[in-house]
């Protein structure tokens, strides 16, 4: 199973499940820097019935360090799509996505930080959901709306991708569709950041 159907496998519904302890092979794909990482977000319906429009577009060309790295002199490059609006076509509140990429010059510190991040989740009793050795998952809450927060790793590119319902939805009413949010969101990203130079960057089916 590849890394992004193993994300969707394991994403999907609400309270807690995944493929928890089941490890992938790791990935070597290698990713670039996008200029408009939201166009990234429009090649395909994020999910049935809601239209989003373009967030905000976020583009850091400047090498910025890694401090979770134990080689101080490992960097990275971000771009992001802040606060793109989702808005159902049956009417009803506004939905939100942010996502960024942060693109390291190789492989291994995109997965190492990951790690990291999840283990801090953890200690601070977060309840991280693994998908796999590459990604997991939480619920969030900001202002009152419930949300889906996914992190994954894939080659030398850390996706960290998150979903917000509108204010004062029930959660056990968005789980689903919050799912699928960040679970599209991530698969758009990652296909769209692929190097078409390297070898094992084709785009799956």
């Amino acid at each position: 199973m590849g890394l992004l159907l193993s994300v969707v496998a394991g994403c999907s519904g609400g309270g807690g499940g995944g493929d928890k302890g089941a490890d992938v092979e790791p990935s070597t794909r290698m990713h670039v820097m996008s200029p408009a990482p939201c166009a990234l977000l429009e090649r395909k319906p994020l999910v049935d019935g809601m239209t989003f429009r373009a967030g905000t577009d976020s583009v850091r060309t400047e090498p910025r360090e890694d401090a979770s790295q134990d080689d101080g002199s490992v960097t990275y490059r971000q771009s992001s799509c802040h606060e793109t609006i989702g808005t159902p076509a049956r009417g009803g509140g506004l939905w939100l996505l942010s996502a960024r990429a942060d693109v390291y010059e190789r492989v291994g510190p995109a997965c190492h930080r990951k790690r990291v991040k999840e283990n801090l989740a953890s200690a601070q009793k977060l309840d991280p959901v693994a998908v796999d050795g590459a990604a997991y998952w939480r619920n969030v809450e900001e202002k009152g709306m419930p949300g889906r927060e996914l992190i994954m790793c894939d080659g030398n590119l850390l996706l960290e991708v998150t979903a917000l319902a509108p204010r004062g939805s029930e959660r056990g009413s968005v789980d689903g569709t919050l799912g699928k949010l960040v679970e599209t969101a991530a698969r758009l990203m990652e296909e769209g950041l692929r190097d078409p130079a390297a070898p094992s960057s084709s785009t799956m089916p």
